[in-house]
């Protein structure tokens, strides 16, 4: 069944947000901007992890 919700995204309160991301650590655009914007130490952790090649096609990388 799908529900269809109006609204912001990151508001909703659930148990986990899923962005998913590229392997180079940007996040410039759409979903993925209001990602990094609303939660920064993520975005450095993920730009970091990308830079070191933790973050891998195929394969989770949770924060």
């Amino acid at each position: 069944m799908i529900n269809y919700i109006q609204g912001n995204l990151l508001d909703a309160e659930v148990d986990a947000l899923v962005n998913t991301v590229n392997t180079v650590g940007v996040m410039g655009k759409g979903i993925a901007l209001m990602f990094k914007e609303r939660f920064p130490k993520n975005m450095q952790a993920y730009a970091k992890a990308c830079k070191s090649g933790e973050v891998v096609t195929g394969k989770m990388f949770v924060t």
